[in-house]
């Protein structure tokens, strides 16, 4: 028989670890860490679950098999409280009052950018219909009023992902409990689960297809290993590389002027299948399914409200990059127990030299989580000491620390873009580049080609140097930079025609956001080409350039910022 305080405990401990968990997970935020707005919210939700693990295998002399309908509605409010409070921030942001933690966006509240807001409110809207039929009519107002202010709260930041898992949430959960309703407004419905996404895709268009043709190169990756995909993290490795195979495949594409660095999909679905293939899509629809047979051999209102936080998170799985973040994780966590959790509990008492055994393998796993987190903490709080220091002057002092945090941070693709660009403000270029073939296996984009070419450069490579240069010019062809180091490269290899055939194509280009930097590229340029078409041409010396060993290829691009410097720290 099970004593009912430990039922009290266990609901009290339970609502005290969920308002820790979503006060670390949507709030906190500290620039002790390079990515301020992310990286604390992992370690700590990382820690507070160690830390509670090794209290529950310390505390517990019994295990429960959590076997019953558990009550989860002051779970679900709590979550729905917390939730309104950063809705209440979104506010407050929009308004003017307090300042986003991203100054690109209006709203972000406390994460990098608007998708962690609004898929956290997006998610956790669909636990307000619980209380939409509560008993007293005051919780029953506050529910309404709760939802509707999370819903304006994600139009408020622009998320149309969040808007359409709203919807769409809504829309199934008011089919699921009108039966009843009348034919025309379950019409109704369904041509506003149709039409919203139209309307949304014409609000933004560029953006839209700018997702359009990540999308397009993510397929071709997915092609190439359909079966068991590239493996854990390959699309920051390798996405770039297939965005800049098709713009030289595509050279005229209409979508040349959206491309940029991309470290995602926006979609959640096609990196599962770009890392883990058919075989991995697999298994995920197997859970799903796993889930939906829960739910129809015990159907109750907290597991349809569950299923419809499930399904906003799924709809908004197809436009965004819900799962970078912990709250997602553990709402998807909650989410799936609620929904499996059968019909009652039973106590299991085990014999003490077993249930020793059980407690010992519990407290050594989460102690070892515990320590994990605590070390990588403070090796991400020194690595943003030492970016710090470069930043300053003090590369070469920085540098024995880079060597220090391999251990820990080895596999992190910024921290090895940070290291090798280090070494190249260092001058030390031969190391530079073996630093970066190893960032090249977990990160790849523009800045890495850049970086890469002027290590080979200042070698005197300069065949390698131009292929990087190549490279980085296809992924970016919005970019100006990369055109501008082929123009000088070219004049300094003696490649005169290269270079004023490159130095004409970065004057004409047309410039999608102007910047003082493109403004001092094209004058430069400008000056340059007056300078040398002043003088006559020797017809002699541009056979010769034509007979370099560098190949000839020019490519068109525009970009706004300028170089990256190894001493700045990672968007």
């Amino acid at each position: 028989m099970v004593n009912p305080s430990d039922n009290r405990y266990h609901s009290t401990s339970g609502i005290g670890l969920c308002c820790m968990l979503c006060s670390i997970a949507l709030f906190v935020i500290s620039h002790r860490f390079v990515n301020a707005e992310l990286t604390p919210k992992w370690m700590g939700v990382m820690l507070t679950i160690g830390i509670m693990g090794i209290l529950w295998s310390v505390r517990h002399h019994r295990i429960l098999l959590p076997i019953r309908q558990m009550d989860t509605t002051p779970i679900f409010g709590t979550i729905v409280v917390f939730v309104l409070a950063l809705s209440v921030q979104g506010f407050l942001q929009y308004a003017g009052i307090i300042s986003s933690a991203n100054r690109s966006f209006t709203v972000t509240g406390n994460f990098d950018n608007p998708s962690g807001f609004a898929s956290a409110i997006a998610c956790a809207t669909p636990l307000c219909f619980l209380f939409f039929t509560h008993h007293t009519k005051y919780i029953r107002y506050a529910a309404i009023a709760s939802a509707t202010m999370m819903a304006i709260a994600v139009i408020l930041s622009g998320s149309r992902a969040g808007m359409l898992a709203i919807v769409a949430a809504t829309i199934v959960w008011l089919f699921a409990k009108s039966k009843m309703a009348k034919q025309k407004i379950n019409i109704a419905l369904v041509v506003a689960l149709v039409v919203l996404p139209i309307i949304l895709y014409f609000s933004k268009k560029d953006s839209a297809d700018g997702r359009l043709l990540i999308w397009r190169c993510t397929l071709d990756m997915i092609a190439d290993k359909p079966v068991f995909g590239h493996g854990q993290g390959a699309f920051k490795a390798k996405y770039m590389l297939y965005q800049a195979a098709y713009f030289k495949a595509h050279p005229d594409s209409q979508y040349a002027t959206l491309a940029d660095n991309v470290l995602h999909p926006f979609n959640e679905y096609l990196l599962i299948l770009a890392g883990y293939g058919v075989v991995g899509l697999a298994v995920a629809i197997l859970l799903v399914c796993i889930l939906l047979r829960a739910y129809r051999r015990n159907p109750g209102d907290e597991k349809l409200v569950a299923l419809m936080s499930l399904l906003a998170l799924s709809v908004h799985s197809f436009f965004s990059y819900p799962f970078r973040y912990p709250f997602t994780w553990g709402l998807l966590f909650l989410n799936a127990v609620v929904i499996c959790n059968p019909c009652r509990i039973v106590a299991l008492r085990v014999l003490n030299k077993k249930i020793m055994i059980v407690r010992a393998i519990v407290f050594m796993l989460f102690a070892g989580l515990t320590t994990y987190t605590v070390i990588l903490t403070q090796a991400h709080i020194r690595w943003n000491s030492i970016a710090r220091l470069s930043l300053m002057g003090q590369t070469r002092k920085v540098l024995p620390e880079y060597e220090r945090l391999y251990r820990w941070l080895g596999k992190d693709g910024l921290f090895l873009y940070n290291h090798a660009a280090e070494l190249h403000e260092a001058k030390e270029y031969e190391k530079s580049i073996a630093v970066f073939e190893q960032c090249t296996c977990y990160y790849n984009d523009m800045d890495v080609q850049m970086l890469l070419a002027n290590n080979y450069k200042q070698l005197g490579r300069y065949t390698d140097a131009e292929q990087h240069l190549k490279t980085a010019a296809a992924m970016c062809p919005v970019r100006f930079m990369p055109l501008y180091e082929l123009a000088k490269l070219y004049d300094a290899t003696g490649r005169r025609g290269e270079a004023l055939a490159m130095a004409k194509a970065i004057v004409d280009k047309y410039v999608k956001i102007p910047s003082p930097t493109v403004t001092t590229i094209k004058n430069e340029m400008r000056e340059w080409l007056k300078a040398k078409e002043s003088v006559t041409d020797d017809p002699v010396n541009d056979n010769r350039a034509s007979d370099h060993p560098l190949n000839n290829e020019t490519r068109q691009g525009e970009a706004p910022e300028v170089q990256p410097r190894g001493a700045a720290l990672p968007p």
